[in-house]
C-alpha cells in the first residue's frame, strides 16, 4: 500500500483532500468490500476517460475498500472496451427501439446519434453489474465465514 505521504503528493488524488487518508478506505471487511466491487465494476462500464477517479469518488462516498476498488475498474482493459461497449450500445438501441446506425462518413452525426443508446446501454449495465457484484461479494463474504465457523466446530469436535 503507498503511504500517507504518497497519497498527499498525489496531485490528482488531491481532489480528494484529506478523506483518502481515512484508514477506513485502506481496511476490507464486508461492507466496503462488497462497497468497492459495485464502485468498480458501475465506473467500468462508464464511457468516460479516468474511470479509476469515478471509482474512487463512489468508494470515498460510500465507504469502500479502495485498492478493490481500483482494480475491479480493470475489467475494462483494451482488450475488453470495445465489446463491452459495443454489447451496451445494443443493448441501448433495442431498449429505446432506435434502429442501428450504419456508419456512411459523416462521423460528427453518427457519433451523436449513437451517444444516447450507448449512455442508455452503458449506465443499465453499470448498475446491473455493480448490483450483481455486490450481491456476489456479500454472499461470498457471508459463506466464507459460516465455512471457517464450520471448521472451527469440527475441529473442536476432534480435539
Amino acid at each position: 500500500m503507498p503511504s500517507q505521504d504518497t497519497l498527499r503528493q498525489h496531485r490528482i488524488l488531491a481532489l480528494f483532500g484529506e478523506r483518502l487518508l481515512d484508514p477506513d478506505y485502506w481496511c476490507c471487511n464486508r461492507h466496503s468490500a462488497a462497497v468497492a466491487v459495485a464502485a468498480g465494476l458501475f465506473a467500468a462500464w462508464m464511457p468516460l476517460p479516468m474511470h479509476t477517479l469515478v471509482a474512487i469518488g463512489l468508494a470515498v462516498q460510500f465507504r469502500g475498500y479502495l485498492p478493490l476498488a481500483i482494480a475491479m475498474v480493470w475489467v475494462n482493459n483494451p482488450l475488453t472496451l470495445a465489446p463491452m461497449f459495443y454489447f451496451a450500445y445494443r443493448l441501448g438501441a433495442r431498449l429505446l427501439d432506435t434502429p442501428e446506425l450504419v456508419f456512411n462518413g459523416s462521423l460528427e452525426q453518427e457519433a451523436l446519434a449513437m451517444a444516447i443508446p450507448l449512455l442508455t446501454g452503458t449506465l443499465l449495465m453499470g448498475l446491473s453489474c455493480a448490483l450483481l457484484g455486490w450481491i456476489i461479494t456479500r454472499l461470498g463474504w457471508r459463506w466464507k465465514v459460516q465455512l471457517a465457523w464450520k471448521l472451527r466446530r469440527e475441529k473442536r469436535r476432534e480435539q
